[in-house]
């Protein structure tokens, strides 16, 4: 079932039309929607016949002597012709509501098209504007890791993590340094490494060491930094280094 299926349906429309107390306009939408959508339909029929059965639960029998009246001046009346600019109104009201209801169905239509457009566009946008600064960080990266100014450490784990192996980019001139995992022993779930800076003797937080897709990470660069440590700390990260848990060192020259 459609967005504009359900919106019709959780209205009052058909009661309401139901009922006689649609305006000329919601009558036609009401009559277009019962049309074009089986499922309007069941619920337009459904109601119809509840309201049948509530209104025949309280009829009241015509007494015979004033039905018979009735029928009798009924009779003796001669039917009139309905006159030609009745009918030829009518029909021009028929045609009018049909052409309505024509150009309401095509502005919905184009109002639809519209939005789908302009989410199109905007996504579009978006990828073109992610991809440039995508593009724009790793021409970045590519001329500061070529810079004859860029040191390069290899960073290993001890015995409580030798599988792990990273490569650590310091480039002092720009400020600016990244870390590239190439192998990283798993953890339980509630643990995670996390990389420090040695700065005056002091552990100052980087980051959380992990494996990403490009396997390239920027990581904050720090002045005076005289290596970078990495422990195991409760997932999340730790602001105060657990030295007992340390499993790795880069001390620079």
């Amino acid at each position: 079932m459609s967005d504009r299926v359900s919106q019709f349906l959780e209205s009052d429309l058909l009661e309401r039309y139901l009922m006689g107390t649609t305006s000329p306009m919601e009558s036609q939408e009401v009559e277009y929607f019962v049309a074009k959508f089986p499922e309007v339909k069941t619920t337009y029929n459904e109601l119809q016949e509840n309201l049948e059965n509530y209104a025949a639960s309280y009829a009241v029998d015509v007494p015979k002597d004033v039905r018979a009246k009735i029928l009798k001046q009924t009779k003796a009346k001669p039917k009139r012709a309905l006159p030609l600019l009745a009918i030829a109104a009518c029909t021009i009201a028929t045609l009018f509501g049909l052409v309505a209801i024509m150009i309401y169905n095509q502005n919905q239509e184009l109002l639809e098209d519209r939005k789908f457009t302009s989410n199109l566009l905007e996504n579009l946008n978006d990828d073109i504007v992610s991809n440039r600064q995508m593009l724009q960080s790793v021409e970045e990266q590519f001329m500061i890791l070529n810079n004859t100014a860029t040191q390069k450490y290899i960073l290993k784990g001890n015995n409580r993590a030798n599988r792990l192996e990273a490569v650590a980019y310091i480039n002092e001139l720009e400020k600016r340094s990244y870390v590239h995992v190439n192998t990283l022993p798993e953890l339980p779930d509630e643990q995670v490494y996390q990389m420090w800076a040695s700065v005056d003797g002091k552990l100052v937080p980087l980051d959380i060491l992990k494996v990403t897709k490009d396997n390239l990470v920027e990581i904050p660069y720090e002045e005076r930094m005289a290596s970078i440590n990495v422990t195991i700390e409760p997932k999340g990260g730790s602001k105060e280094a657990t030295k007992a848990n340390e499993v790795a060192t880069i001390k620079f020259d």
